[in-house]
């Protein structure tokens, strides 16, 4: 039998994920078409505290952490909350050409879908990071504004959406703590 990361590639509810896992990278990203993706072109991340670990590191930094208290804890407690982590599957898409996908310039990305096949719940995540602060030109006059004149708040701006299956999306705001369904 035929193995993929999602699992026996003949099984039918191998099948049905492939399409649920297209069929959501092609409803957040609709200036992509997905519909040529195979099982493989997808990781099964079978360790969760891997991947919580990742996403802390990257997203909930203790900078973000530092400048807003509780922000990794109310993270973890919205998507557990959403999903139930310990009852979810991971898995992430490993494009050809990230930069294709996740635009080009980026510091860093990272995806992850969350899935947990009893509730019919599949969240999303992706993340990337770029710079900010643009450089200016030393040619062009026009905007001689000091790049690092930029408020701090403004380095930190982190939302969240979260959308099941069902057709519910939920924005989550973690530095003002503000949801918005």
């Amino acid at each position: 039998m035929a193995s993929s990361p999602l699992g026996p590639i003949n099984h039918s509810s191998t099948i049905q994920l492939l399409v649920q896992l297209i069929s959501t990278l092609n409803s957040s990203l609709p200036e992509h078409d997905f519909s040529n993706l195979q099982a493989s072109d997808f990781v099964h991340c079978a360790n969760l505290d891997l991947v919580v670990n990742e996403i802390n590191e990257y997203l909930l930094n203790y900078s973000l952490e530092a400048k807003h208290q509780g922000s990794r804890k109310k993270f973890w407690s919205i998507l557990d909350g959403v999903i139930n982590l310990k009852k979810s599957q991971v898995f992430s898409f490993v494009p050809d050409d990230e930069s294709e996908v996740f635009g080009k310039g980026k510091l860093w990305t990272m995806n992850y879908f969350f899935v947990n096949k009893s509730a019919k719940k599949i969240v999303f995540f992706a993340c990337s990071a770029q710079r900010k602060l643009q450089p200016y030109s030393m040619f062009d006059t026009t905007d001689v504004t000091p790049i690092f004149e930029e408020c701090d708040e403004e380095m930190f701006d982190m939302e969240m959406d979260i959308s099941d299956n069902v057709g519910t999306r939920t924005y989550v705001d973690l530095t003002q703590r503000t949801w918005v369904s």
